[in-house]
């Protein structure tokens, strides 16, 4: 029996092999109310395109808040291999001055939101060495 002759099978856009209609995405777009690549290439497609925009959305990033290029940004992870302040080697992030918005370098998490609670105080944060020194 040709499964292309009956109205339940269907020819995936991209891996072109025939499958019943149970296997396409439901997609109103469609005129048979299906999406035209099949469950597997489409689960595929998403995970490839969800990874592609999370790098584009990540070079938006640099570019729009801190000014920096991909290629200054990795500049600046290799020169920074741990922590500046607590000497931790988990994943740093971008500091920035917030009055400025000029990029001070890579710190850890912890440490970044300790300077963002500190309001970058410095007076503050010499309170409160002189706090934990008691």
């Amino acid at each position: 029996m040709d499964l292309a002759a009956t109205a339940r099978s269907k020819v995936c856009g991209t891996c072109k092999e025939e499958h019943s209609i149970d296997n396409f995405p439901n997609d109103k777009r469609y005129p048979d109310g299906k999406s035209y690549r099949c469950k597997p290439c489409h689960s595929s497609y998403n995970k490839a395109y969800k990874q592609r925009k999370t790098e584009e959305l990540k070079q938006y990033r640099l570019e729009k808040r801190y000014g920096l290029s991909t290629t200054e940004y990795q500049e600046m992870a290799e020169a920074t291999p741990h922590c500046p302040i607590c000497g931790s080697e988990e994943p740093l992030v971008i500091d920035h001055d917030h009055s400025t918005g000029k990029v001070r370098g890579l710190i850890c998490q912890p440490c970044n939101k300790g300077l963002g609670f500190f309001r970058d105080n410095i007076e503050s944060m010499k309170n409160a060495i002189a706090y934990l020194e008691q």
